[in-house]
Protein backbone atom coordinates (compact mmCIF):
# COMPACT_ATOMS: atom_id res chain seq x y z
CA UNK A 1 0.00 0.00 0.00
CA UNK A 2 1.18 3.77 -0.75
CA UNK A 3 0.20 6.55 1.47
CA UNK A 4 0.64 9.92 -0.64
CA UNK A 5 0.87 13.01 1.31
CA UNK A 6 -0.34 16.73 0.18
CA UNK A 7 0.07 19.76 2.32
CA UNK A 8 -0.19 18.54 5.67
CA UNK A 9 3.44 20.57 6.50
CA UNK A 10 2.03 21.65 10.03
CA UNK A 11 1.05 17.83 11.06
CA UNK A 12 4.11 16.57 13.37
CA UNK A 13 6.36 13.40 12.47
CA UNK A 14 4.34 11.39 15.19
CA UNK A 15 1.20 12.39 14.14
CA UNK A 16 2.35 11.27 10.49
CA UNK A 17 3.85 7.87 12.01
CA UNK A 18 0.61 7.41 13.86
CA UNK A 19 -1.39 7.78 10.97
CA UNK A 20 0.48 5.49 8.83
CA UNK A 21 1.00 2.61 11.05
CA UNK A 22 -3.23 2.85 11.49
CA UNK A 23 -3.93 2.60 7.83
CA UNK A 24 -1.13 0.15 7.52
CA UNK A 25 -3.28 -1.88 9.90
CA UNK A 26 -6.57 -1.32 7.96
CA UNK A 27 -4.37 -2.99 4.90
CA UNK A 28 -2.95 -5.88 7.10
CA UNK A 29 -4.09 -9.17 5.72
CA UNK A 30 -6.39 -7.47 2.74
CA UNK A 31 -5.55 -6.74 -0.89
CA UNK A 32 -8.24 -4.87 -1.26
CA UNK A 33 -6.53 -1.04 0.11
CA UNK A 34 -3.39 -0.18 -2.09
CA UNK A 35 -3.36 3.49 -2.77
CA UNK A 36 -4.48 6.04 -0.30
CA UNK A 37 -4.25 9.77 -1.03
CA UNK A 38 -3.94 12.41 2.70
CA UNK A 39 -4.74 16.05 1.84
CA UNK A 40 -4.77 19.28 4.22
CA UNK A 41 -5.96 22.57 3.19
CA UNK A 42 -7.58 25.26 5.12
CA UNK A 43 -10.93 26.23 4.83
CA UNK A 44 -12.78 29.49 4.44
CA UNK A 45 -15.72 28.55 6.52
CA UNK A 46 -13.98 29.92 9.85
CA UNK A 47 -12.26 33.18 10.13
CA UNK A 48 -9.27 31.50 13.29
CA UNK A 49 -8.14 28.98 10.10
CA UNK A 50 -9.80 25.73 10.24
CA UNK A 51 -7.97 22.96 8.41
CA UNK A 52 -10.01 20.09 6.29
CA UNK A 53 -8.40 16.93 5.99
CA UNK A 54 -9.58 14.34 3.35
CA UNK A 55 -8.63 10.75 2.98
CA UNK A 56 -9.40 8.96 -0.34
CA UNK A 57 -8.67 5.89 -1.63
CA UNK A 58 -10.05 3.45 -4.38
CA UNK A 59 -10.55 0.23 -3.06
CA UNK A 60 -10.66 -2.54 -6.08
CA UNK A 61 -13.24 -0.32 -7.92
CA UNK A 62 -14.97 1.69 -5.25
CA UNK A 63 -14.06 5.11 -3.94
CA UNK A 64 -13.79 5.71 -0.54
CA UNK A 65 -13.87 9.20 0.39
CA UNK A 66 -13.48 10.84 4.36
CA UNK A 67 -13.38 14.32 5.21
CA UNK A 68 -13.44 16.18 8.31
CA UNK A 69 -12.40 20.03 9.45
CA UNK A 70 -11.21 21.02 12.77
CA UNK A 71 -9.26 23.69 14.40
CA UNK A 72 -6.19 21.77 14.58
CA UNK A 73 -4.65 19.58 11.53
CA UNK A 74 -3.94 17.08 13.98
CA UNK A 75 -7.45 16.48 15.60
CA UNK A 76 -9.09 16.67 11.83
CA UNK A 77 -6.87 14.09 10.69
CA UNK A 78 -7.53 11.65 13.54
CA UNK A 79 -11.35 12.01 13.14
CA UNK A 80 -10.65 11.90 9.11
CA UNK A 81 -8.97 8.05 10.05
CA UNK A 82 -12.16 7.24 12.17
CA UNK A 83 -14.79 7.60 9.55
CA UNK A 84 -12.35 6.40 6.42
CA UNK A 85 -12.02 3.48 8.74
CA UNK A 86 -15.56 2.93 9.43
CA UNK A 87 -16.63 3.20 5.64
CA UNK A 88 -13.85 0.98 4.54
CA UNK A 89 -15.19 -1.32 7.38
CA UNK A 90 -18.74 -1.18 5.87
CA UNK A 91 -17.44 -1.67 1.88
CA UNK A 92 -15.82 -4.86 3.37
CA UNK A 93 -18.79 -6.11 5.02
CA UNK A 94 -20.95 -5.65 2.20
CA UNK A 95 -18.79 -7.46 0.33
CA UNK A 96 -18.81 -10.43 2.69
CA UNK A 97 -22.48 -10.49 2.53
CA UNK A 98 -23.03 -10.66 -1.22
CA UNK A 99 -20.39 -13.49 -0.78
CA UNK A 100 -22.70 -15.11 1.34
CA UNK A 101 -25.58 -14.14 -0.53
CA UNK A 102 -24.76 -16.31 -3.90
CA UNK A 103 -26.39 -19.08 -4.45
CA UNK A 104 -23.77 -22.35 -4.77
CA UNK A 105 -24.02 -24.52 -7.65
CA UNK A 106 -27.07 -27.16 -7.11
CA UNK A 107 -25.73 -29.62 -4.04
CA UNK A 108 -28.48 -32.08 -4.95
CA UNK A 109 -29.01 -34.18 -7.58
CA UNK A 110 -32.01 -36.29 -8.76
CA UNK A 111 -34.88 -37.47 -10.73
CA UNK A 112 -37.63 -36.62 -11.44
CA UNK A 113 -40.02 -39.11 -9.65
CA UNK A 114 -43.73 -37.83 -10.60
CA UNK A 115 -45.25 -34.26 -12.85
CA UNK A 116 -48.55 -33.44 -12.21
CA UNK A 117 -48.82 -31.10 -15.10
CA UNK A 118 -52.55 -29.59 -14.68
CA UNK A 119 -51.38 -28.69 -10.90
CA UNK A 120 -48.22 -26.88 -11.84
CA UNK A 121 -46.14 -29.03 -9.32
CA UNK A 122 -44.20 -32.45 -8.59
CA UNK A 123 -41.59 -34.46 -6.75
CA UNK A 124 -38.01 -35.25 -7.29
CA UNK A 125 -36.22 -38.10 -5.97
CA UNK A 126 -32.68 -37.43 -4.67
CA UNK A 127 -29.83 -39.17 -5.12
CA UNK A 128 -30.01 -39.72 -1.13
CA UNK A 129 -33.76 -41.12 -1.71
CA UNK A 130 -35.67 -38.11 -0.60
CA UNK A 131 -38.60 -37.51 -2.18
CA UNK A 132 -38.74 -33.48 -2.58
CA UNK A 133 -41.50 -31.13 -3.78
CA UNK A 134 -40.97 -28.48 -6.06
CA UNK A 135 -43.31 -26.28 -8.26
CA UNK A 136 -43.29 -25.16 -11.60
CA UNK A 137 -41.99 -21.55 -10.66
CA UNK A 138 -38.68 -23.34 -9.23
CA UNK A 139 -37.26 -23.98 -12.61
CA UNK A 140 -34.68 -22.46 -13.72
CA UNK A 141 -32.07 -22.52 -16.85
CA UNK A 142 -33.94 -23.51 -19.69
CA UNK A 143 -35.81 -25.70 -17.68
CA UNK A 144 -40.17 -25.84 -19.17
CA UNK A 145 -42.34 -27.37 -16.91
CA UNK A 146 -44.30 -28.60 -20.17
CA UNK A 147 -41.37 -30.81 -21.13
CA UNK A 148 -39.93 -32.44 -17.84
CA UNK A 149 -40.71 -36.08 -17.77
CA UNK A 150 -40.78 -38.92 -15.08
CA UNK A 151 -37.22 -40.19 -15.06
CA UNK A 152 -35.23 -36.89 -16.26
CA UNK A 153 -32.31 -36.05 -13.99
CA UNK A 154 -31.86 -32.62 -12.76
CA UNK A 155 -29.71 -30.41 -9.92
CA UNK A 156 -31.58 -28.86 -7.40
CA UNK A 157 -31.32 -26.59 -4.19
CA UNK A 158 -33.36 -27.31 -1.21
CA UNK A 159 -35.28 -25.49 1.84
CA UNK A 160 -37.35 -26.65 4.60
CA UNK A 161 -41.26 -26.39 3.67
CA UNK A 162 -44.39 -26.93 5.53
CA UNK A 163 -44.22 -30.78 4.61
CA UNK A 164 -40.57 -31.43 4.24
CA UNK A 165 -38.09 -30.38 2.14
CA UNK A 166 -38.69 -28.51 -1.05
CA UNK A 167 -36.81 -27.57 -4.13
CA UNK A 168 -36.70 -23.88 -4.96
CA UNK A 169 -34.29 -24.11 -7.73
CA UNK A 170 -34.54 -26.86 -10.33
CA UNK A 171 -31.69 -26.86 -12.72
CA UNK A 172 -30.16 -29.16 -15.92
CA UNK A 173 -27.67 -31.11 -13.89
CA UNK A 174 -24.08 -30.18 -14.42
CA UNK A 175 -22.32 -32.16 -16.96
CA UNK A 176 -20.07 -33.80 -15.31
CA UNK A 177 -23.09 -35.20 -12.31
CA UNK A 178 -22.65 -38.81 -11.86
CA UNK A 179 -25.53 -41.27 -13.51
CA UNK A 180 -28.01 -42.96 -11.43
Amino acid sequence: MEIHWYKLDKLDEAERHAAEERLEGLAANHTDLIDVSIAARPTRHHRHGAQEVRISADVRGVGIVAVRTRDEVGQALNETLDAFERELRRLRQRRRDTRVLRLPEPPYLGIVDRVFREDGYGFILTDGGEQVYFHRNALKHGLAFEELHEGQRVALNLEPGDEGPQANAVYPPPPDAPVP
